[in-house]
């Protein structure tokens, strides 16, 4: 499994050619620092070449950490250039070449004098204070580069931690998951979540140890079984929320369940360490598939990378595809292959979980199907409903990955979509209609079933205290049945084009067929079908059909199958 991160790494590196390096140094050089992508270029530059890769990058290599070494101490912004991110990074690397002979000593000595100068208090921002009682995220990315800088220059962070840390675990919720949206309320992005528990874990393998220590222990175990609930048949991480459908959102994953193999397998608890690197090795190979697929880009799907399609404006190329290479070293940096890996849930048993209400996630897994509803979404950002309908051994996007935002979105579309919408019921009202995928339309689980192969749920869809619809799902090996209540009908989103290759849709009465790079999906129902136009989501664009019915049944598999 190690091997595997440094090829992803490598590959992932490969999508900036020599000219974009030079271009991006050129940009440094007359910007300043201002961001963490770049350290992030060149610390994987580095690892590459202590692994013996990429050595015809060692000039460029020695130019960007010069160039981010300044940055540390002369920060040029507030952001401070993302120290808080960067800093481990360059000491990582700088750590991986100091095991080999690639770079000159009294270099690798001379950068680690400049790092061991650094100040806490001028390097990082989002350090606890009477102005900042409550930090996010970028507290705790200061806390990990923070040691990092400890271990490589023998400098002692655990004050430093101990003095971030209790703001961070004001932020978990009832099942130990992070909110970094909020320190309580809905909307809660998914990548964060794991980013942020990942980052306080790592504290544990890089030697922390202090009086906090059995608090990071109780998090991580109190969150496992829901976390590997909640990994999609696929290998992908659930949706939700900013930083969503990001290549590097698996690799993240990854990390952290290495992590935990290791520290469980450090505990004792072999079984458990299994299926932690089961999980792992789904989430690397998901990753692998992605960055395997042309052209290459940081975002799941084949637009331009440069045109930010699907992606905030914080979520660009040159700092978002080297952030693959960053967390599969992290991964490298944990992983434990003398654990062997099981089985993961989604490939073992039926269930049903549930996150907590600032989450608002429902994931249904049954017979090879995974289902995720999002019960109170943040429709800026996604819709409510079924937002996912992954099938094992299928492309994630030939059904559906992510649900389709509306009005001021926070992420780049090709055209606004005129509502939000996920595989969703509507009614016709004197207005048009409206879908139980609306803004405000929250959806509660009534009841549900777990039995060996199969499982079922029932939501209402509550708007202003009213009942508009009931749903109705069951998943088994044969696909998904679902019935909608109280609806005049049913809006069916078929994946159209991914920003480089056109799907092959047919349209035939009673069923919608998508073939898309070896796999199908089919939408069978009884009643008509009519265009409802085009929609737009962070993987592509999708023809909507809206079909007179009240119940739908979805089937995936090889195309061979058909």
């Amino acid at each position: 499994m190690k091997t595997i991160y440094i090829d992803i790494m490598e590959k992932a590196l490969s999508a900036y050619t020599e000219e974009r390096i030079r271009e991006y140094i050129a940009e440094v050089r007359r910007n300043g620092l201002t961001e963490h992508g770049f350290p992030r270029l060149g610390a994987n530059i580095g690892i590459l070449m202590a692994h013996g890769r990429r050595l015809e990058l060692k000039a460029e290599f020695i130019e960007i950490i010069d160039l981010c070494l300044y940055g540390f101490a002369h920060p040029q912004n507030k952001s401070k250039g993302g120290n808080n991110f960067a800093v481990r990074e360059v000491c990582c690397a700088i750590m991986e070449l100091e095991k080999t002979d690639v770079i000159d000593r009294k270099q690798l000595e001379a950068w680690k004098e400049k790092l061991k100068a650094l100040d806490i208090s001028t390097t990082y921002t989002d350090i606890v204070s009477e102005d900042i009682k409550h930090p996010n995220n970028w507290a705790y990315f200061g806390v990990l580069s923070e040691q990092a800088r400890g271990l490589l220059c023998g400098i002692p962070t655990d004050a430093f931690l101990e003095h971030q840390l209790p703001s961070q675990l004001l932020r978990l919720d009832e099942n130990e998951m992070y909110r970094d949206h909020s320190l309580s309320g809905p909307h809660q992005p998914m990548v964060y979540d794991i980013v942020t528990r990942n980052l306080i874990g790592l504290s544990l393998f890089m030697g922390y140890d202090g009086k906090y220590a059995e608090k990071i222990e109780k998090m991580m175990d109190d969150s496992d079984d829901l976390t590997l609930k909640m990994q999609s048949v696929t290998g992908e991480l659930a949706f939700g929320g900013r930083s969503n459908q990001c290549i590097h959102n698996e690799m993240m994953q990854a990390n952290y369940y290495e992590l935990r193999a290791t520290l469980l397998k450090r505990k004792g608890d072999l079984d458990k360490a299994g299926i932690f690197k089961a999980a792992a090795k789904k989430a690397a190979e998901a990753c692998m598939r992605w960055l395997q697929e042309k052209p290459m880009s940081h975002i799941k799907n084949h637009f331009d990378p440069d045109l930010q399609l699907g992606c905030e404006d914080y979520a660009y190329f040159n700092k978002y595809m080297i952030t693959v290479a960053s967390n599969a070293y992290l991964a490298y940096l944990v992983a434990d292959d003398s654990i062997e890996p099981t089985a993961v849930p989604s490939d073992l048993d039926s269930y049903i979980a549930e996150t907590g209400e600032d989450f608002h996630k429902v994931f249904m897994n049954a017979g090879g199907y995974f289902l995720e509803f999002d019960c109170n979404a943040d429709t800026a950002y996604d819709a409510n409903g079924l937002g996912r309908v992954h099938k094992k051994d299928c492309n994630s996007r030939v059904c559906l990955s992510v649900p389709f935002p509306a009005g001021e979105t926070k992420y780049k579309l090709e055209t606004p979509n005129k509502h939000p919408l996920s595989i969703c019921c509507f009614k016709n009202t004197e207005g048009g209609i409206i879908c139980s995928a609306e803004d405000g339309v929250k959806h509660v689980l009534v009841s549900k079933n777990e039995g060996a192969d199969q499982c079922s749920a029932t939501f209402n869809c509550i708007l202003n205290g009213e009942c508009l619809f009931t749903e109705k799902y069951a998943v088994s090996d044969r696909g998904v049945d679902i019935e909608f209540c109280g609806a005049d009908g049913i809006l069916v989103p078929a994946f159209l084009f991914d920003g480089a290759q056109e799907t092959d849709i047919s349209v035939s009465d009673g069923q919608i067929a998508i073939k898309y790079n070896g796999s199908f999906c089919k939408y069978i129902f009884e009643g008509e079908s009519q265009d409802y136009g085009v929609f737009f989501n962070r993987n592509g664009r999708y023809r909507v059909y809206k079909i007179e019915t009240d119940k739908l049944y979805i089937e995936m598999g090889d195309v061979n199958e058909l």
